[in-house]
């Protein structure tokens, strides 16, 4: 179950006696954590409340905290963080190996009493295959919070920007989105990288009420990829003087020539597939599950690839190809190289 059943259910007020929370979304584990915390924990939090080491938990150590009754409330919360009952043993084991271990534990949690909830927090991932998972999924009691999807994110923002008076419009959207790295396949950011985004955009802005893409620029970390389809429209449009200066800053940022065409080459080729799939009929949500890149990236694709014709691409591709050969058999310098390349690029 996900972050908004849980909301769902303390909202409801229908509060189970035991819960796992566990995933990659560190922001909403800790917010979840803290909403079922002042559901349940409404007076006394001193007493009401018990937080538990789970690398060095014993069985006899919960038990009693569970048997605790609440003090001028009707119920207590007692939550375990990082339970090492919940991860892998070892590679390869097999999950019987932990169902005497378990049992215990499973005891302690199908005798809590009517006024305690037991909450397990475990970040990031779980051996699924222990006992004690397999009890407490038969209990509804599972809730995995991995990081959102674009649309949901794309909600978020808008919430904490209008919450600071601020607005931002699709265009200047899409590009904040793309720019701050939460929805790449292999990042590592977290809605609090997110929160901290919208933070300083909002705090450059000062007295400006619309988000706009200078904006943007001036406060989050450049993103190669982006760049990589900016240059691609500078050649695409002939613009010499722009296409060397987006080259050139990106050398500045620390990028470095090899690692530019090889992302120019490698998206001119996504171009040429998605034009090919989309001219088939197929729309962007398709073609990011058959190809397995980016939605963001096939969106791009699409924009780009309508204004050049296929031939162009395939001659440009070659050129990419022909070029790496040159740098790389010495018969031309990097830079020169690459600067020649993206002079006739799409010619």
């Amino acid at each position: 179950m996900s972050y908004r059943q849980l909301m769902n259910d303390i909202k409801n007020n229908s509060i189970k006696s035991v819960y796992l929370i566990y995933g990659n979304e560190t922001y909403l584990i800790d917010k979840g954590w803290e909403a079922l915390k002042s559901a349940v924990v409404t007076s006394f939090p001193e007493l009401n409340y018990t937080q538990l080491d789970g690398d060095k938990l014993e069985v006899s150590e919960l038990a009693a905290a569970c048997e605790t009754f609440p003090f001028g409330s009707d119920k207590r919360l007692v939550a375990v963080r990082n339970p090492g009952i919940l991860k892998s043993k070892g590679e390869g084991e097999e999950a019987s190996v932990d169902r005497n271990d378990a049992k215990p534990f499973i005891d302690v949690m199908e005798n809590i009493n009517d006024t305690t909830c037991l909450l397990l927090v475990s970040y990031g991932s779980i051996d699924k295959r222990k006992k004690l998972v397999a009890e407490l999924k038969k209990h509804g009691a599972v809730y995995e919070f991995d990081r959102i999807d674009r649309d949901e994110l794309a909600q978020w923002i808008k919430k904490g920007l209008g919450k600071n008076g601020k607005t931002i419009g699709s265009k200047e959207l899409d590009y904040f989105i793309n720019s701050i790295g939460y929805i790449d396949k292999n990042g590592n950011k977290t809605m609090y990288d997110v929160e901290n985004e919208i933070k300083k955009l909002t705090g450059f802005m000062g007295s400006s009420a619309e988000v706009r893409m200078e904006h943007i620029e001036a406060v989050v970390p450049r993103n190669i990829e982006h760049d990589i389809f900016k240059l691609i429209n500078a050649c695409a449009e002939k613009n010499v003087d722009r296409s060397l200066r987006l080259y050139g800053d990106m050398l500045l940022e620390g990028e470095n020539s090899f690692g530019i065409l090889a992302l120019l080459s490698k998206q001119i080729k996504n171009m040429l597939t998605v034009s090919e799939l989309h001219g088939k009929g197929y729309d962007g949500r398709s073609i990011t599950e058959k190809l397995k890149i980016h939605e963001y990236t096939v969106k791009l694709c699409i924009k780009y690839s309508s204004s050049i014709k296929r031939q162009v691409l395939h001659s440009a591709f070659r050129k990419c190809l022909d070029t790496e050969f040159s740098i790389k058999s010495g018969r031309m310098g990097e830079r020169l190289a690459m600067e020649m390349l993206l002079v006739s690029l799409f010619e």
